[in-house]
């Protein structure tokens, strides 16, 4: 007789009985047993099932978690560079207050501070002039071969966040009038 497991389902041949009635019992005891087992598989999937969607909504609440985490780091990200700049504001207040005095301090108070998250200035005059960190607004005729093509006028200060340009230096540059 072959090994008999909970799982397995075995029907046994007796001689001695009525094959008819024999099978008429073994037909009530399987489907019995079969009932039994999809009811089992049915409890166990609905368990599965209820596991998984309690995973999906941890992991939507997770997200939303995140993305509201999200919202307020950029909102506050830059408190501390706005409480320094705070300081340079007072004493550009009390500048103003006092005349013109103390305004080119104040300017590199500001300067500093930015400097200390990561921000450039693009140093442009007297330099050759680069498409990537001049924007050309003008020309200035020049008579030096030397000048042509350098930055001989900063219009705006150009800078650099952190490696990358935040804003070009607006500038004219020479140009070699070779006709004279």
């Amino acid at each position: 007789m072959p090994d008999k497991n909970d799982d397995d389902i075995v029907i046994e041949n007796d001689s001695d009985l009525d094959d008819s009635v024999l099978t008429d019992e073994h037909q009530g005891d399987t489907i019995k047993k079969l009932k039994e087992k999809l009811k089992e598989a049915e409890a166990k999937a609905k368990e599965n099932m209820d596991g998984w969607q309690r995973a999906q909504a941890d992991f939507v609440n997770l997200r939303k978690r995140d993305e509201e985490a999200k919202v307020d780091f950029l909102k506050f990200a830059n408190s501390q560079l706005i409480l320094e700049i705070l300081s340079t504001l007072d004493a550009l207040s009390l500048a103003v207050s006092h005349g013109e005095r103390g305004v080119e301090q104040i300017h590199s108070m500001l300067l500093k501070t930015l400097k200390n998250y990561g921000l450039e200035e693009i140093n442009s005059l007297g330099e050759k002039f680069d498409p990537n960190f001049h924007e050309a607004v003008g020309t200035i005729k020049t008579e030096t071969k030397d000048e042509d093509h350098k930055i001989l006028e900063v219009l705006q200060e150009g800078y650099i966040l952190s490696g990358r340009v935040l804003r070009p230096a607006k500038v004219k540059i020479g140009e070699f009038d070779n006709r004279q």
